[in-house]
């Protein structure tokens, strides 16, 4: 359990899991669109639909790669209230 959120580090693993396949959803995007339209935006290495697979499903994405995915998507924001699962609360806050 994590000292600073009282929350096990692998329940934020399924929710950034979670998030970033509601996120593609919401959008209708599937993995092999979101690799097409990465691929063609930027001038980085290629990568491929399974190779987003694989990354989304470990859950372990840097922040980075959600910036450059969630642009890819044309979105500018992420909205985690709908996500289910336990929030998150910052108990430096009282919360």
């Amino acid at each position: 359990m994590s000292r600073q959120t009282g929350r096990d580090p692998e329940a934020f693993v399924e929710e950034a899991k979670r998030i970033f396949k509601a996120e593609m959803a919401r959008r209708g995007f599937s993995f092999k669109r979101l690799a097409a339209t990465l691929n063609a935006l930027e001038d980085s290495d290629a990568e491929s639909a399974q190779t987003l697979i694989n990354k989304v499903n470990r859950g372990r994405f840097s922040f980075a790669f959600l910036l450059r995915a969630t642009r890819a998507m044309g979105m500018s924001t992420v909205d985690v209230s709908q996500v289910r699962g336990e929030p998150v609360r910052d108990r430096t806050l009282g919360d």
